[in-house]
């Protein structure tokens, strides 16, 4: 298990690294019912990526990912396949950061103040599902899991950790909201400002840098 979180590590964090659903927690969370509709988009947020690992996690397995101790060939080219899309929407991310206003909200989170509790649960599975970045960091921690451990219990305890890192985006605003009452609504609202602002930047750096580790692993493994 322990070969497995080290080498879908970066795949966890870049799906904590999500700016949208940073910002739509600490929108939410500011809102009447706050706490009670944040809880419910982190609720959907967890469940997205359990869902979406689960099943990959199976078709990875089923597939062969494993073989003899060694990831098996086809995991190589999905490496290399995943880093070269990735590549694409950091190229896409540059394109959007010279043509949008930096510190105007994204549409689809201009209304989430007035969002129901049911709203802000769909809305954190909708920003796991329908963003590609978080499906295919995911997927890439799935098949890194089927492919690292041979054992049902070290896979499920790899999916635990994969999916608890990958939630911190919206777990530690909380936190803050939670437990720190007294200056929490002013460093959320920085933090929301920030991110903001530099979030196609934020995106394009990451996306470089997932695409830069999935080739690396990708090369590697043909090249072993």
């Amino acid at each position: 298990m322990g070969h497995a979180v080290g080498q879908f590590l970066s795949h966890a964090v870049g799906v904590a690294i999500s700016p949208l659903a940073l910002i739509a927690v600490i929108l939410i969370v500011s809102a009447p019912r706050g706490r009670q509709n944040a809880l419910a988009f982190v609720l959907g947020w967890v469940l997205a990526i359990t869902a979406i690992f689960t099943v990959l996690l199976v078709i990875s397995a089923g597939a062969g990912a494993e073989h003899n101790g060694q990831p098996a060939s086809w995991v190589a080219w999905f490496r290399l396949i995943l880093g070269v899309l990735i590549a694409l929407m950091a190229l896409q991310q540059l394109r959007l950061s010279r043509t949008t206003d930096p510190d105007s909200l994204p549409p689809r989170l201009q209304r989430v103040r007035e969002f129901t509790t049911r709203n802000c649960l769909i809305l954190g599975a909708v920003l796991v599902v329908a963003n590609p970045k978080n499906v295919m960091q995911v997927a890439a921690g799935a098949v890194t899991t089927a492919s690292s451990t041979a054992h049902l219990g070290g896979r499920i305890g790899a999916a635990a950790i994969f999916i608890a890192i990958a939630s911190l985006v919206v777990l530690i605003p909380l936190a803050v909201h939670f437990f720190n009452h007294t200056t929490g609504a002013g460093t959320l609202e920085r933090w929301k400002t920030w991110t903001v602002r530099n979030q196609y930047v934020i995106m394009a750096v990451l996306l470089a840098l997932l695409s830069a580790k999935s080739l690396g692993d990708g090369i590697s493994g043909l090249a072993s």
